[in-house]
């Protein structure tokens, strides 16, 4: 049996050998394929996805708030804070330390300067005419990029401490991967 196989071996190579390569075989590749990229699982979405998803359900949760309040919109304060610390684990007064870092990031950018100018002068009016419970949730939705960014971090990096993801966000935000866009009519 092993010199039948090996007898078959050498005919293969001997046929070979006199009939050679069929023609195609003799010129040079031409194309070069690339791997494609692995199919993307839908189940599986990205953490932009997710952090844009989280803020999705925080803003459903912010207009059923406001519908809640019903002309009584001292609760929506309140809601707020609730809402980011049921909905993203936020401690209060965190997204005002996001909001913080992008001043201090773009302090000498006289656009965004201006924005938060601007966006003070209406809260500040807002409040004395004493509505600015009615335009609360409009009023920090302008911050929700920059939430956002944190919270892909936060799903980018899971194990880092909030220090190290503060310190990300700040990179994140001085080489301008988020930026806010500022109501003209708030």
């Amino acid at each position: 049996m092993k010199r039948v196989s090996q007898l078959i071996v050498f005919i293969f190579c001997v046929v070979t050998l006199f009939t050679g390569c069929d023609q195609q075989m003799t010129k040079p590749i031409m194309e070069v394929m690339t791997p494609s990229d692995p199919p993307i699982d839908p189940s599986s979405p990205t953490h932009i996805d997710r952090a844009r998803a989280a803020m999705l359900r925080v803003n459903q949760r912010r207009t059923e708030s406001k519908e809640k309040a019903a002309g009584d919109y001292m609760t929506v304060f309140t809601d707020s804070e609730t809402i980011f610390n049921e909905e993203l684990g936020f401690r209060k007064g965190f997204w005002v330390e996001l909001v913080d870092i992008y001043k201090d990031e773009n302090a000498d950018n006289t656009e965004v300067t201006n924005g938060f100018n601007e966006l003070q002068d209406a809260f500040a009016k807002r409040l004395a005419e004493n509505t600015l419970g009615m335009f609360y949730f409009q009023y920090i939705r302008t911050f929700d990029p920059l939430i956002i960014e944190y919270l892909r971090l936060s799903y980018v990096y899971p194990t880092q401490s909030e220090a190290a993801l503060l310190a990300r966000f700040r990179k994140s935000v001085s080489d301008g991967r988020v930026s806010i866009i500022f109501p003209e009519d708030f």
